[in-house]
């Protein structure tokens, strides 16, 4: 029984160490951090909003899957290679696939995603960018959490004004 749990723990922790790597930045006072929990989207969702508006209705069925959005920003040279490293690990040794790259007007946007319930929603979508923002050297990392519709997670990205989210509308489905 000690073997198995030993076993059980030696495959369990690497994921949690990875999944805890991006967790560090949100304390860091050179990192732009914002996170919206699955609360914060229920909430949303409760705004009188006009749901006849076939727009709005995929709007409020986006949002209301959600679990938890995190964008995390750095433009500080030693933190934004952490993340390169953190975020190179995160790939290695999760069970992402790479959905799309653009590399663009200074930018190098990369989207890796969990596949969903069908091909048209994903699990999960992360995206980590590196270039210039105002030039301004900049690293970008953006983790989605829930039941995602590729369509539309692009407005969420630009309502939001997340960095990297003009390359979103790119995505459709994979």
């Amino acid at each position: 029984m000690k073997k198995l749990t030993l076993a059980i723990l030696a495959f369990i922790v690497p994921f949690l160490s990875t999944a805890q790597n991006f967790d560090k930045y949100e304390s860091m006072k050179e990192v732009d951090a914002v996170v919206v929990t699955s609360k914060m989207f229920k909430l949303l969702t409760k705004i009188d909003l006009n749901a006849d508006d076939p727009e709005t209705q995929a709007y409020i069925d986006l949002i209301e899957n959600l679990k938890e959005m995190k964008v995390l920003s750095a433009t500080r040279e030693d933190i934004r290679k952490q993340m390169a490293l953190d975020v190179a690990s995160y790939i290695k040794n999760g069970s992402m696939e790479e959905l799309m790259r653009v590399s663009e007007d200074g930018k190098n946007v990369r989207f890796y995603y969990k596949p969903g319930k069908n091909d048209d929603y994903v699990n999960q979508l992360f995206m980590f960018m590196e270039g210039e923002d105002k030039n301004k050297p900049v690293s970008v990392i953006l983790n989605i959490t829930g039941e995602i519709n590729l369509a539309q997670v692009s407005k969420l990205a630009n309502d939001f004004k997340i960095p990297g989210g003009k390359e979103l509308e790119k995505v459709e489905t994979y």
